[in-house]
């Protein structure tokens, strides 16, 4: 049985886009008499047929990994990555990973069975195993998160910078006794966080207490406002939280809150992301601001180039974060 003719191979023979020819077979969109020409002259050297005699829509569609539809953080990211799908004319399927993945053979064969034309992730890293399977059957692009020991496309932030930036501010202002609520290290943005405030605290000579470090599984305020009551309760207490999440950030504000601990004037507060989360709060949170809209953009962007140069090389892309300085620190 002949293979069946792609977008890609189409775009790649006629020297165009994805979204050139879609919009051609299609019938939506203006293009050039010369443009069409092409594209339908690749067509017919393909034997791509069934599109030339009905015209009917054809859409190629990327998976999208996300661990969880719960944390906000993400909808930005899901936001931009859509809008660039949309103007290549490509369809995107969101799938939850819980960044577990047991049965990887499951998702190795959904993407075969599905035909999808790329995979975006967004959630933790995978085994590298399982990457090196499905880069074999289309491209791959992490945002967010990315593998240290494996090679591939990414976007993300220099996340050990950011959090530097983040607990130096913390001593400009005269905090001394600096705590850390991180997720799980499992995560490379939590361990380059980690870094990123240690280097802070030995830049600055201070000492790093464990008792003042809360590690939390997973993004989630309960969780997290319960482990920040029971180390503010132990004492003594620190003079200020450098904390890996805005959820956290107004987890650890609400939890000194109800121990009578006044933020920011006994204990100061930054947290990470500058979700929307971080202006409802009282006070609002001081926060690193990612931009979560253009890494989902420019993640999208760069499988889309994945997609139709198949050969291309790897690329590396560290967006700028910006410190937002709100109430929660002196």
């Amino acid at each position: 049985m002949k293979e069946k003719v792609t977008l890609t191979q189409i775009a790649q023979k006629a020297g165009v886009s994805i979204a050139t020819v879609s919009r051609i077979l299609n019938g939506t969109g203006q293009v050039t008499p010369a443009t069409r020409q092409k594209v339908l002259q690749a067509i017919r050297e393909l034997e791509y047929s069934s599109a030339l005699n009905s015209l009917t829509p054809v859409y190629q569609t990327i998976l999208v990994l996300v661990p969880d539809f719960v944390n906000p953080f993400y909808a930005p990211i899901i936001d931009g990555i859509q809008q660039t799908a949309h103007n290549s004319d490509l369809e995107v399927f969101l799938m939850p990973t819980k960044d577990s993945y047991p049965n990887t053979g499951y998702l190795v064969n959904m993407i075969k069975k599905e035909g999808f034309s790329g995979v975006l992730w967004l959630s933790s890293t995978p085994p590298v195993e399982l990457l090196s399977v499905i880069s074999h059957h289309c491209p791959i692009v992490m945002c967010c998160e990315y593998p240290e020991d494996y090679p591939c496309s990414y976007v993300s932030i220099d996340d050990i910078s950011a959090a530097f930036k983040a607990v130096n501010y913390l001593i400009t202002t005269g905090c001394r006794k600096i705590g850390f609520v991180n997720c799980s290290l499992k995560y490379k943005y939590a361990r380059h966080r980690r870094e990123g405030y240690l280097r802070a605290l030995n830049n600055a000579g201070l000492e790093y207490n464990p008792d003042w470090y809360v590690s939390i599984p997973t993004i989630d305020y309960t969780l997290a406002y319960s482990a920040i009551l029971q180390t503010l309760n132990a004492g003594p207490t620190p003079d200020a939280f450098f904390t890996c999440s805005d959820v956290y950030g107004a987890a650890t504000i609400n939890a000194a809150q109800q121990l009578g601990i006044r933020v920011p004037k006994d204990l100061s507060v930054i947290g990470f992301d500058n979700i929307e989360t971080s202006r409802m709060t009282l006070p609002a949170i001081t926060t690193i601001a990612q931009p979560g809209f253009q890494m989902g953009q420019q993640a999208c962007a760069l499988l889309v180039e994945k997609i139709l140069n198949p050969g291309l090389s790897d690329r590396h892309m560290l967006l700028n974060t910006e410190l937002i300085i709100r109430d929660s620190t002196r």
